[in-house]
Parts: structure tokens; C-alpha cells; sequence
């Protein structure tokens, strides 16, 4: 009884696939072909040249920026100029926001709120920074604040809270394999600063409802024993 080899057979069907490609498929399509892998190539080195490019852009742009931010810490009065200036060549991205941030709370502490909101307000929400964009949030609100434009800041620290705030208080979120923990480290200020909002602008339930939320899930905080005295003053 004869035996097919399966191997032979594969072969052989390779070979005739192949033998098509190159004696039919090939000749009537050879143009077609050349211009997809053409495309294909040029797709490919202006991606890795775009990213090098920006690559490049980004490291220049932080060095630039560190050296401002130097400025920043250490009080110098030139740290304004220096990041104005910086902003003054357009940049984008992470570089941009981050100016931003750090022009708003110069102004902050100079007390120019219209100036510092102007600022924070130009920070881009990205998933890639949290902390920068939860930042401009928490310095836009205060800002909006010392302004007495509540209903304004409220909207803010709500937005902050809800994006950022993930702890919820349940009891199975202090075991260690159940940890929650905050997208950033301002949502309990935030939500004692959108519970005083509340109180001002004479939305006392609201107000309630955030300073008991502060109290139960965040207890052993300054904002958490702060906003028990709050509630002692609501109730």
C-alpha cells in the first residue's frame, strides 16, 4: 500500500503557490506592489524621524524649564520672566502645562488671582500627568476662591474629586490587598475646600454631604478633623 509523503506535498504546494506569485501575480501587479512597500518605508522613517525629532524638542524644552523652575524655588523675582519667556516659544505637550502650573501659583502667592486663574486654566487634562493637571485644578479653585466666585471654584474641585478621587471609605479598602489609593494627593483638600464652597454659596446639604464624605473617608487627615468641626457647625 503506498504511503503519501505529507511533507513532499506541502512542498510541492509551496512550490506551486510561489511559482504563481512569480509567473502570474507578480508581472501584473509589480507597480502596485513597489508603491505600497515604498509607502510602507516612508510611513516607517518618518515616524521614527518625527519621533526623534520630538524627543529632541521634549529634553530641550525640560532643560529650559528646570532652569526656570530653579528660579521658582529658590524665590528669585526673575523666575516670572524666565517662564513667560519660555512660554513665549509656543511649546506643547507636558512642557507647556507644567509652565503653566508654575506660573499660576507664582501668581497665586503675588495674590494676582486674575492672573494665576488665567494660568491654571491653560493646563491640558492628560492621563500621562495627573498630578499637573490635578494641580491646576486645585490652584484655579483657590484662586477662583479668594476671587468670591464659588459657584466657579465648586465646579472645578468637583471635577478634581470625581476624576482623581478614588477611595470610597469601605472597610475591605484597608486590607493590603485591597488598597485603594488616590490619583492624587490634593483630593481631600479639595473636597473640604468644595465643602466650604458649598457653605458660601448657601448650599448646605451639599455642603453636609461633602464634609461628611471627608470625615468617613479620610479620617486621619488635617481636612478629615476639619471637616468634622465643619459638620459640628452645619448641623
Amino acid at each position: 500500500m503506498e504511503k503519501t509523503d505529507k511533507r513532499t506535498g506541502s512542498h510541492a504546494s509551496e512550490d506551486s503557490a510561489f511559482s504563481r506569485f512569480v509567473d502570474d501575480f507578480y508581472p501584473r501587479y509589480a507597480r502596485e506592489i513597489w508603491i505600497a512597500l515604498a509607502v510602507v518605508v516612508v510611513a516607517v522613517v518618518g515616524y521614527f524621524g518625527w519621533t526623534w525629532s520630538r524627543d529632541r524638542a521634549e529634553a530641550k524644552a525640560n532643560v529650559e524649564l528646570g532652569e526656570a523652575y530653579v528660579l521658582l524655588r529658590e524665590g528669585n523675582p526673575a523666575a516670572e520672566a524666565s517662564l513667560t519667556a519660555f512660554l513665549g516659544g509656543n511649546p506643547s505637550g507636558l512642557a507647556a502645562d507644567k509652565a503653566n502650573l508654575y506660573l499660576g501659583k507664582l501668581y497665586y502667592q503675588q495674590q494676582r488671582y486674575d492672573e494665576a486663574a488665567a494660568a491654571y486654566a491653560k493646563v491640558g487634562k492628560t492621563s500621562k500627568a495627573p498630578l499637573i493637571h490635578s494641580g491646576a485644578l486645585h490652584g484655579h479653585a483657590a484662586a477662583l476662591m479668594q476671587k468670591g466666585d464659588y459657584a466657579g471654584a465648586a465646579a472645578l474641585l468637583e471635577e478634581l474629586v470625581d476624576t482623581y478621587g478614588k477611595r470610597t471609605g469601605k472597610p475591605e479598602e484597608s486590607l493590603e490587598d485591597e488598597q485603594v489609593a488616590d490619583l492624587s494627593p490634593a483630593v481631600p483638600n479639595a473636597l473640604f475646600k468644595l465643602a466650604l464652597c458649598y457653605r458660601e454659596a448657601g448650599q448646605n446639604d451639599k455642603a453636609k454631604a461633602a464634609a461628611e464624605k471627608l470625615v468617613r473617608i479620610y479620617p486621619d487627615t488635617r481636612e478629615g478633623r476639619d471637616g468634622a468641626q465643619l459638620l459640628a457647625v452645619l448641623e
